[in-house]
């Protein structure tokens, strides 16, 4: 009877290890989706907000070579044009020396351009992002984009902005002229004139969808008449390659980093608070990254509040075995938000002891003066106590170590020939014992 019932304690002990395990492995699969969905909502409806993503480096200035970005009209090329580090002419691009705010590439476009010297038809140049999905009626929208002035420029301008649409936009036909009847959701301010031909000048705001915008156009939206303009002072040591013509009035205008994102967007470091995953591997955190939520994002390892980890709407990371805390800092048109998550060292059936035992390197073995330890991942900061027992569990030596770079070593020259076991500990009570061989 006894027997038996040692048997069916037995029985019931695997039975509910085998759950623990299968629970494990739907939790971590859970996660995976949930990450996988929410990660992947949109934050920045602007598609391609950087210019980064090309058909094709032929044909540089070919606006139409960049994914997602035309003229108002779509067939027609306009006074519009593309930079980018995959060619040849970046920075010096077109009009004067300029780097990409981010990444590679930027766009151009004609600001003003009045007579003598442009016909009115011929005055300006737009560039319109067919959005990744329509915005949703009601909602608010935080809206930035940065620009610059071309060094060639005579003047800089007040006029510029980005209008949100439906697609009527691509009715238009006369793409160069002015598109006053189009009144912009965000406006750079009046008499806010941008000269700068050097930094990236932001122009932001926010404005309720009406739930048809799926196009949006960049440009200046105001007859010659209303924009103010004021002269450049041309000091930049490239200016001989670029030079102005000072008696016309035109400019010419760099954009780069446009973003849409809801203003009331929650912050998002992961699918739930808390995480577990092996020691060793790596992890993703927060949102799939893109232009203006990344800005938008400031990662934290708790309790650390003070230094950024990351500036970045997503971050990849290394399980440690000791349970470690990540806040998400989000501020969206200064509409500030967070998200915590706490990482813990598991896996999907596996124990920590084993995992480590696996990933922990014992050399040589046999060994004769010294004997290294190594790690295959970055968990060697952990452990700062070492004990050796013989082969009876006998303590015979017990000492403080140091790893480097995931190694350390230890002075084996008095232990006499034998078996004998390492012990290595944490501050936390987490241990991993090795057998090593001594042999001289």
């Amino acid at each position: 009877m006894k027997k038996a019932i040692t048997q069916l304690k037995s029985l019931l002990f695997l039975n509910n290890l085998f759950c623990l395990k299968k629970q494990k492995q739907y939790l971590l699969l859970l996660f995976l989706f949930t990450n996988f969905f929410a990660s992947s909502q949109i934050a920045n409806y602007i598609s391609n907000g950087s210019f980064e993503n090309l058909i094709d480096c032929n044909l540089p200035d070919n606006i139409q070579k960049v994914n997602h970005w035309r003229s108002v009209d779509s067939i027609n090329y306009g006074n519009i044009g593309i930079a980018n580090t995959c060619y040849s002419n970046t920075p010096y691009a077109y009009f004067g020396f300029q780097y990409p705010r981010t990444g590679g590439g930027f766009a151009i476009l004609t600001g003003i351009c009045e007579p003598t010297l442009c016909a009115t038809n011929n005055s300006r140049g737009y560039l319109r992002n067919r959005l990744k999905t329509t915005l949703q009626a009601g909602k608010v929208y935080c809206v930035s984009f940065y620009v610059n002035i071309s060094e060639n420029s005579s003047r800089g301008i007040d006029a510029l902005g980005i209008y949100f649409g439906d697609n009527t936009l691509d009715t238009i036909s006369y793409i160069n002229k002015p598109l006053n009847y189009l009144v912009p959701q965000i406006q750079n301010p009046t008499n806010n004139i941008i000269i700068d031909t050097l930094l990236w000048v932001q122009v932001t705001g926010t404005f309720v969808a009406n739930g048809n915008e799926k196009h949006c156009v960049i440009g200046n939206f105001k007859n010659d008449s209303n924009v103010n303009s004021s002269a450049i002072n041309h000091s930049s040591a490239h200016m001989s390659q670029f030079t102005p013509c000072m008696t016309c009035s035109y400019t010419n205008v760099y954009i780069d980093d446009v973003s849409c994102i809801p203003l009331d967007l929650s912050a998002y470091a992961a699918p739930g608070p808390n995480i577990w995953a092996i020691p060793g591997t790596t992890l993703y955190l927060g949102r799939q990254k893109d232009v203006g939520i990344d800005e938008a994002c400031k990662w934290y390892k708790l309790p650390n509040t003070t230094s950024v980890v990351a500036n970045t709407a997503g971050l990849t990371l290394t399980v440690a075995i000791a349970t470690e805390t990540y806040m998400v800092k989000q501020d969206i048109c200064g509409i500030i938000k967070y998200d915590t998550v706490v990482v813990y060292a598991s896996g999907t059936g596996l124990n920590n002891q084993e995992i480590l035992r696996n990933n922990t390197n014992v050399f040589p073995n046999p060994a004769s003066d010294v004997l290294n330890i190594s790690f295959n991942f970055n968990i060697e900061t952990e452990f700062t106590r070492m004990q050796i027992l013989n082969n009876l569990g006998q303590l015979i030596r017990e000492e403080e170590i140091i790893f480097k770079d995931r190694n350390t070593c230890v002075n084996t020259k008095e232990l006499a020939n034998g078996i004998y076991l390492l012990h290595l500990k944490t501050a936390n009570g987490i241990s991993i014992s090795k057998r090593f061989v001594i042999h001289h």
